[in-house]
């Protein structure tokens, strides 16, 4: 029996045969999400999805192919890159290999809307282009942050630090240095794997996004968050920039400026979307868990980030600092005898060098 053509390669044909019927006029644009369709951060996408292809009737629309089970997540920027896809929808601090500047947005201390004003977004398109060949359309979806999840009650240092000494705490590549900080060992499995981690005790807990846990149903296991929340929400919409460089002024335009207009409203959404959730939870017997020092906590969080942009990317890191974090505190710069632990450096990958 003949296998199946590889799930890149179906994107591709499919992308084919949507350019060929768009060629009349209107420009059909593909787009994959990091996430699958019932994630609300793919699904309140739709918002923008839905405006786009209102306001460019005739000009251009966006098809939403779906999320991982049409392309890997670990594999979307590649595919962006290479124009198999045209358009990508993720968290950027996911593909830290390929874009170390993506930890700018992940520790600003400013919205989207500042961003783009003060020409802060502006200042990435340069790293956008050079490392992935593509158009950074808009940093989407902010107004929350990390939260640290855990199963048992949280410790704090004397200095009022989480204390994770000991505990296996599930993690997307982005939080890795945040967890060693703390002293947490971090692992990182597939967010469909998480119940079953936590139900046979392989992790402690979790970092993950102050809203979507109920998502994850893990609330049987989960039952503390440390709070405040921490560092950015950071999902931007990118396009491959020969697609990009080929629309039309006006399709541009539309792709640009209802971006803008989204931005602001998935900033409120989000934000509300936290209270709403963590009210329920409270309702529950889940219990959120102050820091004693919240500011401390929320400056160690944002000097982690910081210094592995440094680390990796120095002249990067010296251009968007002063662009993204804004009346720097003192304490950002003293926080390093706070930290319980430091994580190895993964290299950054050069163009071509990649999937």
């Amino acid at each position: 029996m003949p296998s199946s053509p590889p799930r890149t390669a179906l994107v591709a044909a499919l992308a084919l045969l949507l350019g060929a019927a768009s060629a009349a006029g209107e420009e059909t644009l593909t787009l994959v999400s990091s996430w699958n369709r019932q994630i609300n951060f793919s699904q309140h996408a739709q918002h923008y999805i839905n405006a786009v292809n209102e306001r460019g009737r005739g000009v251009v629309r966006i098809d939403f192919l779906g999320g991982p089970e049409v392309i890997p997540q670990r594999q979307l920027f590649y595919a962006l890159r290479r124009g198999v896809v045209d358009m990508a929808l993720g968290g950027i601090t996911y593909y830290l290999g390929m874009l170390p500047e993506g930890d700018a947005i992940f520790a600003a201390n400013i919205d989207p809307v500042q961003a783009r004003a003060s020409g802060a977004l502006e200042a990435l398109q340069p790293y956008w282009k050079k490392r992935a060949n593509s158009h950074l359309i808009g940093w989407m979806q902010s107004g929350v942050g990390i939260s640290i999840y855990l199963v048992k009650p949280p410790r704090f240092t004397a200095e009022g630090m989480p204390d994770l000494r000991g505990l296996k705490i599930r993690t997307s590549p982005s939080n890795r240095e945040l967890l060693y900080a703390f002293g947490a060992r971090p692992v990182q499995i597939a967010l469909r794997e998480v119940y079953t981690a936590l139900q046979r005790g392989i992790v402690d807990g979790l970092a993950f996004t102050s809203v979507g846990l109920a998502d994850l149903g893990v609330e049987r296991f989960v039952r503390y968050r440390i709070d405040p929340e921490v560092l950015n929400l950071s999902i931007c919409l990118q396009i491959n920039l020969d697609r990009w460089n080929g629309l039309s002024e006006e399709a541009r335009h539309i792709l640009t400026d209802e971006a803008e207009k989204y931005a602001v409203s998935a900033n409120g959404w989000f934000r509300d979307l936290r209270i709403r959730e963590h009210a329920e939870l409270a309702d529950s017997g889940f219990q959120g868990i102050g820091a004693p020092d919240p500011q401390a906590f929320r400056d160690v969080a944002h000097r982690v980030v910081w210094e592995r942009l440094r680390r990796r990317a120095p002249d990067s890191a010296a251009a968007l600092k002063p662009l993204f974090y804004l009346e720097e505190r003192d304490a950002i710069e003293q926080a390093g005898g706070l930290l319980l632990g430091q994580a190895p450096e993964p290299p950054v990958e050069e163009p071509g060098s990649g999937r």
